[in-house]
């Protein structure tokens, strides 16, 4: 079955994650307040980083086929506009993003095929910490759920609602109590599709090779281009 262009095709992410139960979800009176100042923490956090790479796993939920589909790898990104996702499983499935094109090849589905686009028509579909850490309180309302442990990190759960139009129904993000980094995401598609990311073994700041963002086309790929560039 082909992967149609959207992030969901990036099929195997962050997989099987184990949770422990949440807790309670947080009161009315200042629930909002501190929801939007965890927000403002991760994004500064963020902001504040020049590149950061991590182990994904990474899980798409089908809840109509009652189908789930799983994959890791390595991604890294670097400000302010690179972008990696290296499959492990399934090995060679790449998502690149050099700064001025996305290229995305999946030769577990779609082999001698590549897909092609500029960078500014993805509406940040490959950049997941701007499309919900940029404009805190802007572009979605933070609502806090609760802790839950993520991979042995205490972490804040925040249900975020679209505030502008937003290629996501809605999201959640679970970011450290300790140090704001984001280490799960959970995001429902405009076609329903579930899509959990899990970052874990994350290296801050680090020095990436100067070639870590090029993609080459395989010799003979036949490239189609998704933005009606010609």
């Amino acid at each position: 079955m082909k992967r149609s262009f959207r992030f969901v095709p990036i099929l195997p992410v962050l997989a099987g994650l184990l949770l422990l139960a949440p807790a309670p979800l947080a009161s009315q009176g200042n629930a909002g307040g501190e929801a939007l100042g965890i927000l403002e923490a991760a994004a500064e956090r963020f902001g504040n980083l020049s590149a950061f790479c991590a182990r994904f796993d990474q899980e798409i939920q089908n809840r109509i086929l009652r189908q789930n589909t799983r994959s890791h790898g390595e991604l890294c990104q670097a400000r302010p506009d690179r972008f990696a996702m290296d499959f492990a499983a399934p090995e060679g499935d790449r998502v690149v993003a050099d700064g001025e094109t996305i290229w995305i090849y999946f030769p577990s589905t779609d082999p001698g095929q590549v897909f092609r686009s500029r960078t500014a028509v993805a509406d940040g579909r490959f950049d997941l910490h701007r499309e919900f850490l940029s404009e805190p309180g802007e572009r979605y309302a933070p609502t806090l759920e609760g802790t839950e442990v993520v991979d042995g990190t205490e972490t804040h759960r925040l249900h975020l609602e679209p505030l502008q139009p937003s290629p996501y129904r809605s999201a959640r993000i679970w970011v450290g109590a300790e140090d704001p980094l984001i280490h799960r995401l959970e995001i429902t598609e405009d076609d329903g599709l579930v899509r959990v990311l899990e970052l874990s073994e994350m290296r801050l700041n680090p020095s990436l090779p100067s070639d870590r963002f090029d993609f080459e086309p395989p010799a003979g790929a036949h490239i189609i281009d998704r933005d009606g560039r010609r």
